[in-house]
């Protein structure tokens, strides 16, 4: 199956500027900013990344030169999945990752990509707790490519989603406020 990876970048990061005066993905962790952690990671796994982001965050689209960009001025989480995923409509699924997760490992991404070849739709599971990026097989476009405002897919993940079983911690951890960058720099 041939596999695109969907990095999501579009969001207005309000919370974290909010409190730090920059918007999260750019926020510096450990030497790099937290996108460009996130892509590295999603990058080495080996499948065909996309990233979503805004036509005016000229900041985040340099740090895509590994993927192809999608430019979307999203009104939200659905807004974004459904571009990324018309931009990728020629192939076999998707995994939805979020750029805000820079610890989630490249045998992670490619685990959930390969169970795609028995389930239409997968989600990681660490410690009892679903996880990201969640993996669509491409009879789910309809529903993924409609998507509008900040409405995911959560209802069929909820329902029809098989949980893998993972260790990567990184599955869970994202950043959305400045506290955040503390606590998972003790976790790395």
């Amino acid at each position: 199956m041939k596999i695109a990876l969907i990095v999501l970048a579009a969001g207005l990061s309000r919370r974290f500027r909010q409190q730090a005066g920059e918007h999260k993905l750019l926020a510096d962790l450990n030497g790099k900013p937290v996108l460009q952690r996130t892509l590295e990671q999603a990058a080495a796994s080996g499948l065909d990344l996309f990233v979503v982001t805004r036509p005016d965050a000229a900041a985040l689209k340099a740090l895509c030169s590994q993927a192809t960009l999608v430019l979307c001025d999203s009104g939200g989480l659905g807004e974004s999945i459904a571009a990324g995923v018309k931009a990728s409509r020629d192939y076999d699924g998707w995994l939805i990752a979020l750029g805000d997760m820079p610890f989630v490992t490249p045998e992670s991404y490619r685990a959930v990509s390969a169970a795609l070849a028995d389930a239409p739709i997968v989600r990681p599971w660490i410690d009892g707790r679903p996880g990201h990026p969640v993996g669509f097989q491409h009879p789910c476009y309809p529903m993924l490519s409609t998507l509008q405002g900040d409405a995911g897919p959560q209802a069929a993940v909820k329902s029809l989603a098989v949980r893998l079983p993972l260790q990567d911690r990184g599955c869970l951890c994202d950043i959305d406020l400045p506290a955040d960058l503390q606590l998972i720099k003790e976790f790395s």
